[in-house]
C-alpha cells in the first residue's frame, strides 16, 4: 500500500510538473499578445513608411530647388541618424517604463513633423525635420514595440515578429505610392500636410492598447538580473558582432530602398510606374518577413538571417544591368523577399542573444548600427551618382557591403560553434 501510495503520489507530482512546464512555456502567449502583434504592426508600417517619403519627394525637391540628388538623400541619413541616437535612448527607457508612454511621444512627434515638411524650404529645414521624424518618431515606436512583441512570446517568437516587421514592409510600400497619388492631386507640400493628419488620426489612439506582458518586469515587478541567453554565449560578445553584421546589411539593403524610384525614372519609368517598384518590393517583403520569421522558429535566427542576407546581396547588383521593365520588377520581387527576411531575422538574433532584462537595450543597440549603415548607404548611392551620373557604382558599393555581412556572419557562427564545444571548467574539490 506504501508503495502504491508513493507511486501516485510520484505520477501526480510528474503530472503537476508537466502543467507547470506547459504553462511556462504559454508564458507570454496568451491571446492579447496578437493584439500587440497587430498594434506593433501598423505602428511599424507608418514608422518605416515615414522614412521612405524620401524616396518620393527626391524629384520634386530637385526640380523645385536643384538640390543635388546626395543632398536630398541626406535627408534620409538624417531620419537614419535620429532613429540610431533615438533607438538606444528609447530601447533602454523602454526596459524601464515600458513601451506604451514612450509611444505616445513617438506616434504626436512623427505626425507633427511630417506636416511641418509643408513649410520647409532649405536644406537645413529637411533634415531637421526628417531626423526629428526618426529620433522622436520611428525609434520611439519601433524598438520598444518589437521587444515588447518578443516578451509576450516564446514559442512563436518568430512568427510574432516576422508580422510586426512585416508592418514595416508594408508601410514603405504603401506610404510612398499614397504619397505620390497625393503629390500628383495636391502637390507635394500639401500631400505632406495631410499624411501628417492622417497619421496622427491613426497611430494616436492605437498605442492606448499597449500592455505590458505578463511576464516581463514591468507586469510582475521584478527584474531578472540574470544574463543568460537562448544562445548561451557571452551577450557582451555577440551583440556587438550582430550590430556589425547589421551595419553591412543596412548599407546593402538602403540602396534600393531609397534609390530605386529614382532609378525607375532615370530608366524611363513614369513616376507612378517607378513608385510601383518599390510597392512590389514591399509587398513581396510581407511574405518575406513571415517566411523567415517562420524559418527561424524551426532552424534559429542566425541561420535564416544568413540565407535571407544571401538573397539580398546576390539581387542588389542587377538592378543597374536592365533596362526592361518587367525584369526590373521581377528583382523588385526578388530583393524585397529577401531583404525583408534580413530585418526580422536580424531582431530575433538581437533578442535570442540578450538576457531578457536588457532585450530593449539589445535591440537598441543592434537597430543603432543598422540604422547607421542605412544613412550611409542611402547618402553614398546619392554621392556617387552625381559624380557619375550612373548609379553601377552605388549599387557595386551595396553588393560589396552584402558581402562583407556574410562573412561577419560566417565568423558569428564560427565562434558560437567554438564557444559550445570549449572544455568545461574544472569543478573545486
Amino acid at each position: 500500500m506504501k508503495k502504491l501510495g508513493a507511486s501516485r503520489a510520484a505520477r501526480a507530482t510528474a503530472a503537476m510538473d508537466m502543467k507547470a512546464m506547459a504553462a511556462s512555456e504559454r508564458t507570454g502567449e496568451q491571446p492579447y499578445g496578437w493584439v500587440i502583434v497587430g498594434v506593433a504592426t501598423l505602428a511599424l508600417a507608418l514608422g518605416f513608411g515615414a522614412g521612405a517619403t524620401v524616396s518620393v519627394l527626391m524629384a520634386p525637391l530637385e526640380q523645385e530647388f536643384g538640390w543635388p540628388r546626395a543632398d536630398i538623400s541626406m535627408a534620409y541619413t538624417m531620419h537614419t541618424i535620429g532613429a540610431a541616437i533615438g533607438g538606444l535612448f528609447w530601447g533602454g527607457l523602454s526596459d524601464r517604463i515600458g513601451a506604451r508612454k514612450i509611444g505616445f511621444i513617438g506616434a504626436v512627434a512623427m505626425a507633427v513633423c511630417l506636416a511641418a515638411l509643408k513649410w520647409q524650404n532649405s536644406l537645413w529645414q529637411l533634415y531637421a525635420l526628417y531626423f526629428l521624424i526618426g529620433g522622436i518618431g520611428f525609434a520611439a515606436l519601433f524598438t520598444p514595440l518589437v521587444a515588447l512583441t518578443g516578451l509576450w512570446f516564446s514559442a512563436r517568437k518568430g512568427l510574432a515578429i516576422g508580422i510586426v516587421t512585416a508592418g514595416g514592409a508594408i508601410g514603405q510600400g504603401i506610404v510612398p505610392y499614397v504619397e505620390r497619388l497625393l503629390i500628383t492631386d495636391l502637390g507635394w507640400r500639401d500631400a505632406m500636410l495631410y499624411l501628417g493628419a492622417g497619421y496622427f488620426v491613426l497611430l494616436f489612439p492605437l498605442i492606448f492598447l499597449v500592455k505590458p506582458a505578463p511576464s516581463s518586469a514591468h507586469a510582475s515587478g521584478q527584474i531578472d538580473q540574470s544574463d543568460d541567453n537562448l544562445w548561451h554565449v557571452p551577450y557582451a560578445v555577440t551583440i556587438p558582432w550582430l550590430a556589425l553584421a547589421g551595419l553591412f546589411c543596412c548599407i546593402c539593403m538602403a540602396v534600393p530602398l531609397v534609390h530605386l524610384v529614382p532609378l525607375g525614372i532615370d530608366l524611363g519609368c513614369t513616376p507612378q510606374t517607378a513608385a510601383g517598384l518599390l510597392l512590389a518590393l514591399m509587398v513581396t517583403g510581407v511574405f518575406g518577413r513571415l517566411f523567415f520569421g517562420w524559418l527561424a522558429d524551426r532552424v534559429g535566427g542566425l541561420s535564416s538571417y544568413f540565407l535571407a542576407s544571401l538573397a539580398q546581396t546576390s539581387v542588389i547588383f542587377f538592378f543597374t544591368q536592365t533596362r526592361d521593365i518587367t525584369t526590373l520588377f521581377q528583382l523588385s520581387i526578388l530583393f524585397g523577399f529577401g531583404f525583408a527576411g534580413v530585418m526580422t531575422c536580424l531582431m530575433i538574433c538581437a533578442r535570442e542573444a540578450a538576457p531578457l532584462r536588457l532585450s530593449g537595450t539589445a535591440m537598441a543597440v543592434v537597430t543603432t548600427a543598422g540604422w547607421i549603415g542605412m544613412g550611409a548607404g542611402s547618402y553614398q548611392a546619392g554621392y556617387f551618382y552625381d559624380l557619375s551620373a550612373s548609379y553601377v557604382l552605388s549599387y557595386a558599393n551595396g553588393a560589396i557591403a552584402g558581402i562583407l555581412n556574410l562573412v561577419v556572419v560566417a565568423a558569428l557562427f564560427w565562434y558560437r560553434r567554438a564557444y559550445a564545444a570549449r572544455p568545461a571548467p574544472l569543478a573545486n574539490v
